[in-house]
């Protein structure tokens, strides 16, 4: 059975196990860093599944930050019909790359 975790960060839900390395929304962290994650909802080791509510008691994920960058770019287009009106945007994310270390439970 695999060793994993739900953790929630910027909103988002993610499932993590050791070693893997997870995007996430941008921490105020800087590379080489190492990170915690409280926010566990859910905790699977050994077959024994520990679901949280809202988080699983003294659980955290630690991670270290790999990579401080921005995602890819995503262009919004923006049209006005019988305007002559239309706009061209774009927009890159902040994202933190990390990899996680340990699951404590």
């Amino acid at each position: 059975m695999a060793n994993y975790a739900v953790i929630l960060t910027g909103g988002k839900q993610y499932r993590v196990s050791v070693g893997q390395q997870v995007t996430v929304e941008k921490l105020e962290a800087n590379r080489g860093d190492e990170v915690s994650f409280d926010q566990v909802l859910l905790v699977a080791r050994d077959g024994q599944v520990a679901v949280g509510a809202p988080t699983v008691a003294g659980a955290r994920v630690v991670g270290q930050v790999v990579e401080q960058t921005r995602d890819n770019k995503v262009i919004v287009h923006n049209y006005r019909r019988r305007k002559n009106s239309r706009k061209t945007i774009g927009h890159r994310q902040p994202i933190t790359r990390v990899r996680i270390a340990s699951i404590e439970a």
